[in-house]
């Protein structure tokens, strides 16, 4: 009896100290106030952390919730994060860096963009934490009229997403 309990307190104790997966999801919709197409990226703290400390000893020492912090961090995401139109007809201003904040363990960095077209005529690009940790995944959720569709983007996934793109009453731009 006592050795099934101890191992089963050995299986919590590994339970518990489970690996935590490197995930960032992004969200992206119309504003029906604005019309604007309004981008969130959510990461986790620990991995916000990490990209400061790939960002230099400087970056690294700053505490998370600073202005200078959140910056790095939105800058890290802008840099590696992008959209543009895949039909011939659709046409997107450029996706602008609005802000970051912080929400419990999450960081979450803002953008907007102003697009004349449908969001499902639109292509992305993602290697979110993939220079942190080379197998995250980073998702994006978009969400439409028609629904929701959820791309994901990993080591072993397409550099581009949707790989199909139906467009309205126009060709493909390549």
């Amino acid at each position: 009896m006592r050795v099934l309990l101890s191992l089963m307190l050995c299986a919590v104790a590994l339970a518990a100290q489970a690996h935590r997966q490197h995930h960032v999801w992004t969200e992206i919709e119309r504003n029906p106030n604005t019309g604007l197409i309004e981008i969130s990226h959510r990461m986790h703290m620990q991995d916000a952390l990490a990209v400061l400390r790939l960002a230099g000893e400087d970056k690294a020492s700053l505490p998370v919730e600073s202005v200078e912090a959140l910056a790095e961090i939105a800058l890290y995401v802008d840099r590696r994060f992008a959209v543009w139109p895949r039909c011939q007809n659709t046409k997107i201003q450029s996706l602008e860096l609005v802000g970051a904040g912080i929400d419990d363990d999450f960081i979450y960095v803002f953008q907007e963009m102003s697009l004349a077209g449908q969001l499902h005529e639109l292509v992305f690009s993602s290697s979110l934490l993939q220079d942190v940790e080379p197998y995250a995944a980073s998702f994006v959720n978009l969400l439409t009229p028609a629904g929701q569709f959820t791309y994901q983007f990993a080591q072993e996934s397409p550099n581009e997403q949707p790989e199909v793109v139906h467009c309205v009453n126009t060709q493909l731009t390549h």
